[in-house]
């Protein structure tokens, strides 16, 4: 067995509890199987042990492994997201844009189920490329509604267009780090992103 790989968990006394909490079990085990193991060796047995759950409860409410994995990227995304526009509240349009950049970098670089998801699983980006855009998509979305929300006064198309050259930066910086390590700073991205992405903004 591979030594970064988590250890099995034992079995679970059969879970009984109700089918939302269930479900949020379910999605719990599979996120740390998808953390060690990747997309494609994931176990689907493995994450039904784990949250204490029959194969048959799991398979009725994810019909497959890739039902599964969308639902635990779809919970992170909505736990990012989160984390974005509370990094933004309260904030002009560039200073939300300089924090929201920042905590992008940040997640991705420091949660282990987001970079493999994002950055590492070769499996990941193969069969789910579409799904990858559609992240994007979402994102793009999300981060420009709450820079209109912070007072961008920039046309629709335009606030859509920068910010998505803004999450298609944090994705490439943290696909490809910069050689030098002090450029990866909390406090250099901040400084990298208030004076080239904020004038993007208004």
């Amino acid at each position: 067995m591979s030594t970064n790989r988590l250890a099995r968990a034992p079995r679970k006394a059969r879970n009984t509890a109700s089918p939302e909490d269930q479900e949020a079990a379910i999605l719990a085990a599979a996120a740390v199987e998808f953390t060690a193991a990747g997309v494609r060796r994931a176990n689907v047995d493995e994450v039904a042990a784990r949250a204490g759950v029959s194969r048959s409860t799991l398979y009725r409410r994810f019909p497959n492994k890739e039902a599964l994995l969308l639902a635990v990227a779809n919970q992170l995304y909505e736990r990012g997201m989160k984390r974005l526009e509370q990094a933004a509240q309260g904030l002009g349009p560039r200073e939300a844009l300089v924090e929201a950049f920042a905590t992008g970098a940040e997640m991705v670089s420091e949660d282990p189920l987001m970079r493999r998801l994002v950055l590492t699983d070769a499996e990941m980006k193969g069969i789910t490329s579409s799904v990858t855009a559609l992240f994007i998509d979402m994102v793009t979305d999300r981060v420009a509604a709450t820079l209109r929300a912070a007072g961008a006064e920039m046309p629709a198309e335009d606030l859509l267009e920068a910010v998505e050259v803004h999450v298609r930066l944090v994705i490439s910086f943290l696909e490809v780090p910069a050689s030098d390590p002090e450029r990866q700073r909390p406090e250099v991205v901040r400084a990298f992103a208030t004076k080239f992405l904020a004038p993007m903004i208004w």
